[in-house]
């Protein structure tokens, strides 16, 4: 019985987060009540407060799903202090882009947060969170980069800050424009070319 009850609760929050992450994708964020996620759903409100404590737990959850590979690619990256820095950002960034590419749920929970996502109050917590991976992924590649730096293949004039900052926004501005025009490239095949292209302009020559 409490195997089943256990799987039955799981099954719900799945249910949840489904419907809130199709929600949040066609209407955004802010036009999405937490009413309408219990229709859609199939449950009632009350199911979504036995789970979540807010709309920003109950999307900060939903990223949970899609973070998780990335989050564990850079712990890899960073406790690998003895690979070749530049192979390592390039794998890990092509590894990411095509991760994107080759997954709809990734697509669509990442063009929330990019186009769908206004930043708004009752969202805080959600957006703070968001904003602490960002520096986390930040603070991840300038180590590599001082890694590079300290090996001598790191351009010369630029920092490890400034490179990372560079890569974080250039990989950035990668999603944000595929995730609304698709059609532009092929992202899973042209993604280690991409990635390359940065990495050579960081690169000591």
């Amino acid at each position: 019985m409490v195997r089943r009850t256990k799987a039955e609760a799981e099954s719900t929050r799945a249910a949840i987060l489904d419907a809130a992450e199709v929600l949040f994708f066609q209407h955004g964020v802010s036009r999405t009540t937490l009413e309408k996620i219990a229709v859609a759903a199939n449950v009632t409100r009350g199911a979504i407060y036995w789970h979540f404590e807010n709309k920003a737990d109950l999307f900060n959850a939903m990223m949970e799903r899609v973070r998780l590979p990335f989050q564990t690619m850079l712990t890899e990256l960073d406790n690998d202090t003895n690979a070749e820095p530049f192979a390592q950002l390039q794998q890990l960034f092509t590894n990411g882009l095509q991760l994107i590419a080759a997954s709809e749920q990734k697509q669509r929970v990442l063009t929330i947060v990019f186009h769908r996502c206004e930043y708004i109050d009752e969202l805080n917590p959600a957006v703070t969170k968001q904003d602490e991976l960002d520096a986390q992924t930040v603070a991840v590649m300038q180590r590599a980069f001082e890694r590079a730096a300290a090996a001598g293949t790191l351009r010369e004039g630029v920092s490890p800050a400034l490179a990372a900052n560079a890569m974080h926004m250039y990989v950035g501005g990668i999603i944000s424009n595929f995730l609304l025009r698709p059609q532009q490239c092929d992202l899973q095949q042209h993604a280690p070319a991409l990635i390359n292209t940065m990495l050579q302009g960081l690169k000591n020559p």
